[in-house]
């Protein structure tokens, strides 16, 4: 029995010198072992199988511009938090960015709906010192900043970017670090009505003349799906014959039937641009509120513009619970990983052999 187990140690230790490498260069058996094992075939075939990442899932919310039809996106956000729809990000121009910061700054939606009230020509009109709009920024701003103070968009719950049209180089651009209120200023600087603002070498007007809903923004932030609300459209009625508001401020410095007509002309070429850029760039979800009769500069009506957001939010509700499935979706479950091999034994070296066992092998040789 003795000579047996001296025997098959001598056969042992010879398989072991023929199969596995000598010392290597710093005199470690253990990295010459590891790097001849690295390279057999059976290496790779044994490694425990690594699941593949997730899908991001980061949704995105765009908000286009109106003016005083920004009521609509106070309806669309109501029926997102009815759902239970979690907002990854927003992008937003003109009225649309402004909604979008004040939501993401803490505001809720009936305070946003004030700061509507906040802003009519009424109470926001004033002489422009730069002679660049008819309005200046002065109260705007400081309506502003009572909000917002001195915070930028880091310091929002929800992360934002606020669309700008430079009239220096005659493209579009987004904001989406710095203060907030020299960015609201700038994506709802109506061209001919308020001043535009200078940002380093840009002057920067209202993003809607350009990029009205900024979905290719959102894709270029990294959403992964897009509900977008547009709110100008191009199949409205126009009508030339106007009533005159009763507000003087607003009889004398927007003489209505002349800028109605440039309104028209605007909202004209807007919603055109719009169209194609939604062709390049579809949301997932389109919102459309009728919010047509309600005019770019009357800040009075956003409760109306709200109803009209949150019925056409409701019209598109099974679209968003499809979305909210996407995004809470339980992961897929890791691939169970393969049994353990056995280890390098005796079991595999009768493997390896020849047909004839090592147990004959002995016998032969006593």
């Amino acid at each position: 029995m003795e000579q047996r187990l001296e025997h098959l140690q001598q056969h042992i230790s010879h398989f072991l010198k023929q199969r596995l490498p000598r010392r290597d260069e710093n005199g470690s058996v253990r990295n010459a072992t590891r790097r001849w094992w690295q390279q057999h075939p059976l290496y790779e075939k044994l490694q425990p199988s690594v699941p593949e990442a997730p899908e991001p899932r980061c949704l995105s919310v765009v908000l286009g511009g109106g003016g005083g039809k920004g009521g609509a996106h106070l309806g669309v956000l109501q029926v997102l938090e009815e759902l239970d729809v979690q907002i990854d990000m927003i992008v937003g121009t003109s009225i649309g960015g402004a909604v979008g910061v004040l939501y993401a700054a803490g505001l809720s939606l009936n305070e946003i709906s004030q700061v509507f009230q906040e802003s009519t020509v009424r109470r926001i009109a004033v002489a422009d010192p730069t002679r660049t709009g008819f309005i200046g920024s002065r109260k705007r701003e400081a309506v502003l900043q009572k909000l917002l103070g001195e915070r930028t968009f880091a310091d929002l719950s929800i992360p934002c970017a606020v669309v700008a049209v430079d009239l220096v180089s005659g493209q579009d651009m987004f904001i989406n670090e710095g203060p907030l209120v020299p960015a609201l200023l700038a994506t709802t600087a109506l061209p001919g009505v308020f001043p535009p603002v200078a940002r380093d070498q840009a002057l920067l007007a209202d993003g809607g003349i350009l990029n009205n809903v900024p979905t290719d923004v959102a894709r270029q932030l990294g959403a992964n799906r897009i509900i977008a609300v547009q709110l100008v459209a191009t199949n409205t009625q126009f009508a030339q014959t106007l009533e005159v508001p009763d507000n003087p401020v607003a009889r004398l410095a927007l003489a209505p039937r002349q800028f109605a007509i440039a309104n028209r002309a605007l909202s004209l070429l807007i919603s055109h641009a719009t169209e194609t850029r939604l062709a390049q760039n579809p949301p997932d979800v389109l919102i459309r509120p009728e919010v047509d009769e309600i005019p770019t500069l009357n800040m009075n009506r956003p409760d109306e513009g709200r109803k009209a957001g949150e019925l056409a939010a409701r019209e598109a509700m099974d679209l968003l619970l499809e979305l909210r499935t996407w995004q809470t979706m339980a992961m897929e479950p890791a691939p169970p990983k393969p049994p353990r091999r056995q280890a390098f034994g005796l079991s595999f070296l009768r493997k390896q052999t020849s047909s004839t066992s090592i147990d004959g092998q002995l016998e032969q040789q006593a």
